[in-house]
């Protein structure tokens, strides 16, 4: 399993339009309903900082990039936070799953 995150903040202003612009993009993925990923969308506490998480099986391309609308929002991330934000590995330190 793969697990990529993207944090980053925005302006308070913006808070409403990521909001909006991420309920575009899940609805754009469920149309499309790629198969075998968990992808998941937060804002933290009442702050204006987002996390989002991508998990894919080991080895599997990531179906996102052939979803125009995720494209554009990628696009979008780096505009409200103020410059580039690329992805991170998640390496778990531990974990307990029941």
């Amino acid at each position: 399993m793969s697990v990529q995150i993207v944090q980053f903040g925005t302006e308070p202003q913006l808070v409403g339009e990521v909001e909006e612009a991420i309920g575009k993009l899940f609805t754009a993925i469920e149309e499309v309903a790629p198969e075998g990923i968990e992808y998941t969308a937060a804002r933290i506490g009442d702050t204006s900082q987002f996390l989002l998480m991508l998990v894919l099986p080991d080895e599997a391309p990531n179906p996102l990039l052939a979803i125009p609308e995720a494209g554009i929002f990628r696009s979008r991330v780096g505009e409200w936070a103020g410059g580039p934000v690329p992805p991170s590995t998640l390496r778990f330190v531990g974990r307990y799953i029941a």
